[in-house]
């Protein structure tokens, strides 16, 4: 038994009128007659459009698995963390994370002062109890002196939060005792005072950052 598998014109064509219609590329079509001027004198029959239509199909079939295999891979890379993002939220000093929890707050309060030439970032919040500023370059004083941070509560007591030389400073945090309404900055010795006594550099009443 022959295992040879005969069509019919009839069926073949039927075949031909269901692949979709592609039209060939220019260049497809100059590169076959390119070839056959190649090979020197021989009769150039035109083929029908459909049979075109058949030799395309499957190129241009393959080419659309081809793109969406490709894509695949750059698809799922589009969920995965940045690792820039990452390394400089490890970077953070102990002193920005303070910052930017406090900052966090819905009740955020802040303001910023310059001291003599120390620049004094101001953050609060009552919810979570805490302050600070954090403090860069430096301020330019007498010898011997500082510029003496104080903090002001809401019921209006006064706590000092440290002395800021005069060497300079790079994102230095200073946190407060407690949540703040208002700071002030006086001249006092670099050891620091019980009590505000020198002339006042600067004073900041903090506003809601809503």
């Amino acid at each position: 038994m022959s295992n040879t598998h005969e069509f019919s014109d009839e069926t073949f064509d039927d075949f031909l009128d269901s692949l979709p219609e592609v039209e060939p590329p220019a260049r497809m079509k100059d590169a076959v007659f390119e070839n056959i001027d190649a090979a020197g004198d021989a009769e150039v029959v035109e083929l029908p459009r459909r049979r075109w239509r058949a030799f395309v199909a499957v190129p241009a079939a393959a080419a659309v698995l081809v793109v969406g295999v490709v894509a695949a891979p750059q698809l799922l890379q589009l969920g995965q963390p940045d690792a820039a993002d990452s390394a400089r939220v490890e970077a953070e000093s102990p002193g920005e994370k303070s910052m930017h929890a406090i900052m966090g707050a819905e009740d955020l309060m802040q303001g910023n002062a310059d001291a003599s030439g120390a620049q004094l970032d101001i953050v609060s919040s009552a919810s979570m109890a805490k302050s600070g500023a954090m403090v860069d370059g430096q301020p330019q004083l007498a010898d011997g002196m500082g510029a003496q941070v104080w903090a002001v509560s809401a019921g209006g007591d006064m706590a000092s939060a440290g002395v800021i030389g005069q060497d300079p400073h790079d994102g230095v945090w200073m946190p407060f005792d407690g949540a703040a309404v208002k700071v002030m900055v006086t001249e006092e010795p670099v050891g620091g005072s019980a009590q505000p006594t020198g002339r006042t550099l600067a004073t900041v009443t903090l506003a809601s950052a809503g």
